[in-house]
């Protein structure tokens, strides 16, 4: 919950790498290409993220990589889940605006951070 440190609920470095390296690496990504998609940040894009980090977790979850498709039948559940749980947060915070600050942050960190620091 320190923002200067980016650590907290949905504030981890882990999220921000991957959307700076799915979307924003370059010139010629997504993110920046069609920026309009992603300003705001979607919701449902961090929940695709966060889906992907759960995909990660089970590749390595019994110590040794073993290779495990991302997949709409294995990962849809997962992914209303995340998308569940940012719906409720945005709902119980929404007195101080956290996920919109939230995406924000990320939003503006993929674009203005160096490609090098990616």
């Amino acid at each position: 919950q320190d923002w200067e440190k980016r650590c907290g609920i949905y504030k981890t470095g882990l999220i921000q790498s991957t959307v700076n390296d799915m979307w924003f690496a370059n010139r010629n990504d997504e993110g920046v290409i069609h920026s309009k998609y992603f300003d705001p940040f979607p919701v449902e894009t961090l929940a695709l993220v966060l889906t992907a980090i759960d995909c990660c977790i089970d590749k390595w979850i019994t110590g040794v990589k073993e290779d495990i498709k991302f997949s709409s039948a294995t990962y849809s559940p997962i992914y209303l889940v995340h998308l569940n749980s940012l719906q409720r947060f945005n709902k119980h915070t929404s007195a101080y605006k956290l996920l919109g600050k939230i995406s924000g942050d990320i939003l503006d960190i993929a674009r203005y951070v160096p490609a090098h620091l990616h």
